[in-house]
């Protein structure tokens, strides 16, 4: 009788481990409105419109696996942080804008897990005019944004805060360079 007691509480022991190592590494995909800076350094507004590409570069979420950052929370979030921002007079979705933008992520450091997560992401963006799709400006930048242990204890919300912030530091930088042009 208390072998067949140890073995069930065992056994209970090794499900509620494997559940709890399960809920540590599996990840949420980056959430879009989290990505979006509150505040922006924007020196120059243009009296221009833009559209955006969708952005290349991320990785889709498996949700097994990792937090990752998909191209289209990407793309959603620079979407509607240039709106925030008031860079350009508008962002327009499809054709009839003034400038084109494409932010590719080129490289995008994430550890697997850690006390303190640092996430390093590398893009590259490039403003073109829309008719004759012409480069006006490009430049390759590299943000990192830290989500520490004191700010979120589970490890996959960490590395999700730690993805989000990633990619609104980098959004954030874009946009302060992009108001600097002379448009």
């Amino acid at each position: 009788m208390k072998r067949m007691l140890l073995k069930k509480i065992i056994m209970s022991v090794l499900v509620l481990a494997s559940l709890s190592v399960f809920l540590l590494i599996s990840g949420c995909a980056a959430n879009a409105s989290r990505m979006v800076p509150t505040d922006f350094e924007v020196v120059n507004k243009h009296h221009h419109t833009v559209s955006i590409n969708e952005s290349i570069g991320g990785r889709e979420t498996n949700p097994l696996w990792t937090s990752q950052v998909s191209n289209s929370a990407f793309t959603e979030a620079l979407s509607n942080a240039l709106a925030k921002s008031g860079v350009f007079q508008a962002v327009i979705k499809g054709d009839g804008a003034d400038y084109l933008l494409d932010v590719t992520i080129l490289d995008y450091d994430q550890p697997w897990i850690g006390i303190d997560i640092d996430i390093r992401m590398k893009t590259k963006w490039e403003l073109a005019d829309a008719k004759t799709l012409v480069p006006v400006w490009s430049d390759t930048f590299e943000t990192t944004y830290r989500a520490k242990l004191s700010d979120v204890l589970i490890a996959a919300e960490r590395l999700q805060k730690a993805n989000e912030g990633s990619v609104r530091t980098n959004i954030k930088e874009g946009i302060r360079q992009l108001s600097l042009l002379s448009l």
